[in-house]
């Protein structure tokens, strides 16, 4: 829940990013996250999710995620609404863990991320590095309090996709990346990248 007066809504822009970027190693205790989308149609989705602290290696095939954040799992359920100019509705709720994987276990339509925090200039951003059949999706978030105006965008963000709902987890919960990341990369390098320009100055990093 956003804390700055605006009750449930949450002011966010994400961008796709293709290479991991190195400073999120700066980030000493990355998130697993696990979430089912138990609904989700026109831009309204219901949310559960469990996450906790990332284990090393998670990549043996037959690993059970939920079993792995154990008894260090914090467990939400979240209503959500359309999204508009990067704002949408978002009331968020915690649940029993326990209840919550038991429900993530039997969903059909899951989404598994590793979520790094980093901070840069004046913002805390978000890159979650995406597993299972979205791999190998990347996206960076930045979420204020209120409207991201005037952000100042780092070099590895490679276009915006605030208003592209194919990136939207909802989505990728039915629509893996993988099925269709070859085409999105064709699709990037004959457009180019795209920014949103109606969120004041964006300033971007050469660096």
């Amino acid at each position: 829940m956003s804390e700055s007066g605006f009750g449930d809504f949450e002011f966010e822009r994400k961008f796709f990013v293709r290479d991991l970027p190195a400073v999120t190693a700066s980030d000493p205790s990355p998130a697993l996250i696990v979430q089912a989308y138990l609904f989700a149609s026109d831009g309204y989705a219901v949310r559960v999710r469990v996450q906790g602290p990332a284990p090393a290696d998670l990549s043996h095939p037959s690993i059970d995620l939920v079993e792995v954040l154990g008894t260090d799992a914090i467990g939400t359920m979240t209503a959500k609404g359309p999204a508009t100019g990067g704002t949408r509705y978002e009331a968020e709720r915690e649940l029993d863990p326990m209840v919550a994987g038991e429900i993530v276990r039997r969903a059909e339509h899951v989404v598994t991320k590793v979520r790094y925090s980093v901070w840069l200039g004046e913002d805390g951003w978000v890159v979650d590095r995406f597993l299972d059949a979205n791999a190998p999706l990347l996206l960076a978030e930045v979420e204020r309090g209120g409207p991201v105006v005037d952000l100042a965008i780092p070099a590895f963000c490679a276009t915006e996709v605030s208003e592209d709902d194919r990136f939207r987890n909802e989505y990728l919960a039915h629509q893996p990346y993988g099925t269709w990341a070859d085409a999105h990369l064709r699709e990037l390098d004959l457009l180019g990248p795209k920014f949103v320009t109606t969120l004041g100055q964006n300033n971007f990093d050469d660096a």
